[in-house]
């Protein structure tokens, strides 16, 4: 399954894009790129970036995770391709969540919002309900 709206180089990083182009879709979960498509439909003034780095820009990390990526965890959503972290030009991180939270039958897959951060993290974890949670803060 492909994006309506973004290019697969948006969701992994270059080193994956280089070796695989078009195939690395098959490193995407189907329900994610349902819930961004959902999410650029509805949100649909300005840009959603995930990542930019085909473009100049310093975000190449915000989808796909590999062990390349200082932000990598193995038990991450983001390093099994269920995971990205957006922003917007025309909207807050916490207007797309608070949308979210209050529409969750318009985006079915995301089950994962992480809180009180300036972008939008959404994942389609294996759970039966919207999970929020806060960054985990180290000791």
């Amino acid at each position: 399954m492909k994006s309506k709206y973004f290019k697969i180089h948006e969701l992994v990083p270059p080193h994956i894009y280089e070796k695989y182009g078009e195939k690395a879709w098959k490193f995407i979960d189907s329900r994610l790129i349902e819930s961004i498509d959902a999410l650029k439909e509805h949100f649909n003034l300005g840009t959603m970036t995930i990542n930019n780095y085909a473009w100049g820009g310093d975000r190449e990390w915000s989808g796909l995770r590999t062990p390349k990526s200082h932000y990598y965890s193995e038990t991450s959503q983001h390093s099994l391709g269920n995971a990205i972290d957006a922003v917007f030009s025309h909207y807050s991180a916490t207007e797309v969540r608070n949308y979210i939270i209050d529409n969750t039958h318009k985006f079915p897959h995301i089950k994962g919002m992480e809180l009180e951060v300036s972008w939008l993290h959404i994942d389609t974890r294996n759970e039966d309900r919207l999970v929020l949670f806060r960054k985990r803060k180290d000791k």
